[in-house]
Formats: structure tokens, C-alpha cells, sequence
């Protein structure tokens, strides 16, 4: 066989009859027409947008306000040390001087050295039958 011979559908050296020229360029039609709509929605959805923006921005949380706004609670100290202490200082003063507890029912408050004093004096209430 020479590469002149025309069996079979081959001529000149190479297959004629696998691909089709026409469909070649048909399906390049249809993926330019194809890329072309996608095209053309995307800068109508974009045309869309532009001409309707939102209609609430959210604020910037960065931007400060005219009103101090605090975080929900639990919130994070911003001096531990200070606020540890002045708490301590509340509750020596609560343990270390007299006042009232319930002004209407009539309960007072004793300093805590008092109380110890008072609870010695007086003894503990046991149970019965143990010695």
C-alpha cells in the first residue's frame, strides 16, 4: 500500500471521516454564543445592583459613637488588681462596723471580732445526747 492509496476512507496519508469540520466550528458557535449570554446576565445583575443599592448599611463597629455601649455581660475587668481591692475594702468595712441589715425586721449587723467574742461567751448550741 503506497500513501496515494484511497481504501478505507484514508487519503493522502491521514482519516477523514472521525472529525467533521462543520461540527467542529458548530459546537465553537455554540460555546461563543453560550459565553455570550453569561456575559450579558452578569452585567445585568451588575446594572441591577448599581441602580439598587441596599437600603441599610450596617454601622462600622470601629466608628465611635455619641453613647459609651458596653458588651453583655459577663464583662472583662479592666483593672483586676484595683477592683479586687476595693472590694476587699467594701467587705472589711461590711465585717468591721455596726449597721443595719434589715432596719424594718430589726436585724443589725456586729463587727466580726464582736461576734466571736459573743459566741465564746455564750457557747455552742451540741446535740442532744453527745458529750
Amino acid at each position: 500500500m503506497s500513501a496515494h492509496d484511497n481504501t478505507a476512507g484514508v487519503i493522502a496519508g491521514h482519516e477523514t471521516r472521525d472529525a467533521s469540520v462543520r461540527m467542529i466550528v458548530g459546537v465553537l458557535v455554540l460555546l461563543a454564543v453560550g459565553a455570550g449570554l453569561v456575559c450579558a446576565f452578569v452585567y445585568g445583575v451588575f446594572v441591577y445592583l448599581s441602580d439598587h443599592p441596599l437600603t441599610t448599611t450596617p454601622p462600622n463597629p470601629l466608628v465611635e459613637t455619641a453613647r459609651e455601649q458596653f458588651p453583655p455581660q459577663p464583662r472583662l475587668q479592666e483593672h483586676p488588681a484595683i477592683e479586687l481591692q476595693q472590694l476587699r475594702g467594701e467587705e472589711d468595712q461590711i465585717l468591721n462596723t455596726y449597721g443595719w441589715t434589715d432596719k424594718k425586721a430589726g436585724i443589725v449587723r456586729i463587727p466580726i471580732d464582736r461576734a466571736m467574742e459573743l459566741a465564746m461567751q455564750r457557747g455552742f448550741a451540741t446535740k442532744a445526747g453527745s458529750k
